[in-house]
């Protein structure tokens, strides 16, 4: 029999995708917490470990050596519902710990992941979604503004990381050797030195993290899932995968987003097509490569300022 307190960060990835045994560890956490069910069911994406019971709640599995998660999220679900937001987010059921492994039980949002919907959406069901994503991490980022000095230590001590690792992480994945020559001369030090607003960052404003609903007949934004990756620090920095990720390569849906934020259309400038496009460098999970593929005129760019002008494009 093995153990989850016996299996490694090496173990793990090789074990993955062994569904019966990782169900079978779950049945057991279910009679744990005395939760009765008829249907066990694995979701497909994420790198933890993440079941249905009866589409009612989630049971949520994190690794022994990546425990932060699980405190992080924690943290988040405990502030966010203890508040009212524009779309739903699930609420913290109860937590605990498994063979050395934590858990988090919460109720499961219904709808489908956008990832499964947005290449079918209509352009209307579009911009109504960078509208309302736009709507809630400005909420969200206004409920949770810090002015704590070790909140900005953290933050300028995570880019400064960042920059110093910016040719590495950008050579593993790929970049195109033309515009790798380019990065640290792109990337100043200008950007390390602004002292803007910190708020609670999630970096996942993404596809595979939003729930979406039919609404009188057309697909919208409903609701929000998974807090294990956020920390805080400036606020560009969550504007980056919704437009990555999705908006950039349809006109129009980067200015409804950054509008809906709350920026106004003088301030969609240059300056601000710079600093996202730097932040956008130094994200720790960025991949320009995967952007690029999103769109035929990205494909064919040569250098960081055109990527620039074409990934954060304002008309």
């Amino acid at each position: 029999m093995t153990y989850l307190y016996k299996i490694t960060k090496e173990k793990y990835k090789i074990m993955r995708e062994k569904n019966c045994f990782w169900e079978g560890k779950i049945r057991k956490i279910c009679e744990l917490e005395k939760i009765d069910y008829e249907k066990l069911t694995r979701f497909s994406y994420g790198g933890n470990i993440v079941f249905s019971i009866d589409g009612e709640i989630v049971i949520k599995l994190y690794p022994s050596y990546v425990n932060e998660e699980f405190i992080k999220e924690k943290q988040v679900l405990e502030f966010l519902n203890g508040r009212t937001y524009s779309v739903d987010v699930p609420k913290l059921i109860s937590t605990g710990q498994f063979e050395g492994w934590s858990y988090l039980i919460m109720s499961e949002l219904k709808g489908t992941l956008l990832i499964d919907l947005f290449d079918e959406l209509s352009f209307e069901e579009k911009k109504q979604i960078a509208f309302d994503l736009g709507k809630l991490i400005r909420e969200i980022h206004d409920a949770t503004i810090s002015t704590k000095q070790t909140d900005y230590d953290q933050w300028n001590q995570f880019i400064t990381n960042q920059f110093m690792q910016v040719e590495n992480h950008h050579k593993n994945n790929g970049m195109n050797d033309e515009i790798f020559t380019q990065l640290t001369s792109y990337v100043d030090d200008e950007i390390l030195q602004r002292k803007e607003q910190i708020v609670l960052l999630t970096g996942e404003y993404t596809p595979f993290n939003l729930i979406m609903n039919k609404v009188d007949g057309m697909w919208r934004f409903t609701g929000l899932i998974d807090f294990a990756d956020c920390f805080v620090g400036n606020a560009k920095y969550d504007l980056l995968g919704p437009i990555a990720f999705m908006f950039y390569p349809i006109e129009g849906l980067n200015k409804i987003f950054l509008e809906s934020y709350g920026y106004t259309n003088n301030e969609l400038n240059q300056d601000l097509q710079k600093e996202l496009m730097a932040y956008l460098l130094l994200h720790r999970f960025s991949n320009i490569r995967f952007y690029q593929e999103k769109s035929e005129v990205a494909k064919k760019a040569t250098s960081l300022k055109e990527l620039e002008k074409i990934f954060f494009n304002f008309k």
